[in-house]
């Protein structure tokens, strides 16, 4: 096989070597968080009970405690029941034993000298909603401002100093009152005392990833909302911008209940647009993946994600009125982004792009976050996770992804831009060149002109007056009977003004119709001169170099070469010839004269006169090659070869035989 043959395989097998590398780097990828995956919830299914209450960090942790219900704002003497804390879901057990507002107490005793000998803290997490705490009896902090407050605490942590004087060795009690209105939920939440430095801790990691994190977050992401807005206004034809807003919105709606303090409306209001706006958020977080990658059919598939997110809602409605928990509606929210995943793992095995991967990426992990939230819902309790909701960030990586995708645009558009810059530089350069070469014709043209204006002029007045005088000369001596010599003396002289009047006229390069013109001026002469002339002219290729000056040199070399044959060779006739030729290589054209005369012998003549000497001088400012080959008494032949282009002129040079 050819080396060419081998290379176009090697061209062929290439992609396919790619593609096949992609696609391996994909599986890897997918099976790696697959693994990862299920490393988490085998972590995660691990109860929160199995954590044994231990003074060896410095903090204890109550697993157990008392219960009770009792809508009232004094601790009560009686009621109270033994439990394992936290216990989150309280709401349908005080709805069932209180009237009112849903009030629930938490009662923790624990030994003073259990704990480090430095400054002391509270941990509590995960009450819902209004929280006051005691210790000993007394009053140490509530997160609200009075009873007619809409605190929102069921996700923010707290952190309470002990005053020392209030800790006791033995016997100390800790109280926790939780409270909401009656539609809300209701719970004790965790519960820790020990070392300040140990609680703070973990309540500047739990305040970052549930209360600040989330915030900056989405925060972050509203921000990017109005800019994609902005873009999107510009450019309305691009909808994955405008579902990439929509997502934005939805999203901050959403995730504003994780980092809220206090509720921004009617607190049941408020709840409801809390719960529904999940399912149009993964809607338009899944409409944009589907616009952004142009899949076919996406403004069907747009519509059915949305009429599924209806159709969610009217269920949760049905489900929650029965006082069931609305877990089969999360579930079913993770499937249909289970469902439109494989269409865009689909779509990528098709284009191969990093858009296609990213977006692969996210809503997979969007999807495992979307679980392990489920997993922490008070009422289905699977698992504690991490410890925090994370699905504050989902919205956050969806425009992530966004960037992405224009960063790498931006990136191209760079790349084009500098690409375009450098054609247009190139093209300036040429524009540059070739207006340069054109003012230089112009330029030219502009010289041709005047020259071509002074010539006309110069052929008038050598006409009108050199020519006029020669011509009233001539007749003068003619009427006078003069002697012959004079009369052919200035027949001579105005045959000559003509040649040279002749030779000042354009020819454009076309040595035939130059020969054309002598032939004319001087064939009155050979006719009286009883010399026949032969013309043999063959079309030949046009001298560009043959201007005025060029055109007078040649039609003198021919014109000394006719009145040589007149003057001396007692010829009968003349032959003038004219055709294409080559020489050394070169192409030219040649020009022949010949005679029947009684011929010459070069040496006999060579130092007699300048005829023959500015012959030769004439051809050297031609470039051209000049010969004369004579011998007695058979005739002589002038050669006169002209080159077509004028580089590399040689001295003309003679020879005889």
């Amino acid at each position: 096989m050819s080396n060419i043959s081998t290379a176009s395989l090697r061209s062929i097998r290439a992609p396919k070597q790619y593609l096949r590398r992609r696609t391996g780097a994909c599986l890897i990828f997918v099976r790696w968080l697959v693994a990862c995956f299920a490393a988490y919830l085998c972590w995660a299914a691990v109860p929160a009970a199995a954590t044994p209450a231990t003074p060896s960090t410095g903090v204890l942790e109550f697993l157990s405690g008392e219960i009770a219900f009792a809508d009232k704002n004094e601790i009560p003497e009686a009621g109270w029941e033994k439990r394992q804390t936290p216990a989150l879901w309280l709401s349908d057990e005080a709805r069932a034993k209180l009237a009112g507002k849903l009030t629930a107490w938490g009662r923790f005793r624990f030994d003073g000298r259990l704990l480090p000998d430095e400054p002391l803290a509270i941990y509590t997490e995960n009450n819902r909603e209004r929280l006051t705490v005691y210790l000993n009896g007394v009053e140490l902090f509530r997160n609200y401002r009075s009873a007619t407050s809409q605190t929102l605490g069921w996700n923010r942590p707290y952190i309470i100093p002990v005053p020392q004087k209030l800790l006791r060795d033995v016997g100390n009690e800790l109280v926790l009152r939780v409270g909401s209105d009656r539609q809300f939920s209701l719970g004790v939440g965790t519960v820790k005392v020990g070392s300040q430095e140990v609680l703070g801790r973990l309540y500047n990691y739990q305040q970052f990833w549930r209360v600040t994190g989330s915030a900056a977050a989405n925060y972050a992401m509203l921000f990017l909302t109005f800019a994609a807005f902005v873009m999107w206004m510009a450019r309305r034809s691009e909808t994955e911008i405008f579902w990439l807003v929509m997502t934005g919105l939805l999203w901050f709606v959403r995730d504003f209940h994780f980092f809220a303090e206090e509720s921004p409306l009617d607190p049941y209001w408020f709840q409801q647009v809390s719960y529904y706006s999940l399912y149009f958020a993964v809607a338009a977080s899944l409409s944009f993946c589907v616009a952004f990658l142009k899949l076919s059919n996406h403004r069907r598939i747009i519509a059915m994600l949305f009429a599924i997110g209806v159709a969610l809602c009217i269920f949760r409605v049905a489900i929650t009125s029965t006082n069931r928990t609305d877990l089969a509606t999360s579930l079913a929210t993770l499937l249909v982004s289970l469902l439109v995943c494989g269409l865009i793992i689909r779509e990528w095995f098709r284009n191969r792009s990093l858009e296609s991967l990213a977006l692969v990426a996210v809503v997979l992990f969007g999807t495992v976050l979307g679980l392990h939230d489920i997993g922490r819902i008070p009422n289905v309790n699977w698992w504690q996770g991490l410890g925090f909701h994370v699905q504050p960030f989902t919205g956050f990586l969806l425009f992530s992804v966004f960037l992405l995708s224009v960063g790498r645009k931006y990136l191209r558009a760079l790349t084009e831009v500098e690409t375009l810059n450098a054609s247009l530089e190139e093209r300036v350069e040429t524009a540059t060149h070739a207006l340069a070469a054109s003012e230089r014709a112009r330029q030219k043209i502009e010289v041709e002109h005047a020259v071509g204006i002074e010539r006309e002029r110069l052929m008038r007045e050598m006409h009108d007056g050199i020519g006029s005088n020669l011509v009233t000369a001539l007749a003068v001596v003619r009427k006078q009977g003069e002697a012959p010599v004079a009369e052919e003396t200035l027949q001579r002289a105005l045959t000559d003004l003509k040649l040279t009047v002749d030779s000042l006229a354009p020819v454009e390069g076309d040595a035939v119709a130059l020969l054309a013109n002598l032939r004319h001026r001087m064939e009155p002469d050979m006719e009286k001169a009883g010399v026949k002339c032969v013309w043999r002219v063959e079309p030949c290729p046009s001298l560009d170099w043959l201007d005025a000056p060029n055109a007078l040199h040649m039609l003198r070399i021919i014109q000394e070469g006719v009145g040589n044959v007149l003057s001396h060779a007692h010829a009968t006739s003349i032959t003038i010839a004219c055709c294409p030729s080559k020489k050394d290589g070169r192409d030219g054209v040649e020009l022949v004269l010949t005679d029947d005369g009684c011929g010459f012998i070069a040496a006999n003549v060579s130092g007699n006169g300048r005829g023959l000497s500015n012959m030769h001088t004439r051809a050297s400012q031609l470039g051209a090659d000049l010969r004369i080959e004579s011998d007695l008494g058979a005739g002589s032949k002038l050669s006169l070869w002209l080159p077509v282009e004028m580089g590399g002129r040689k001295s003309a040079r003679s020879t005889s035989g």
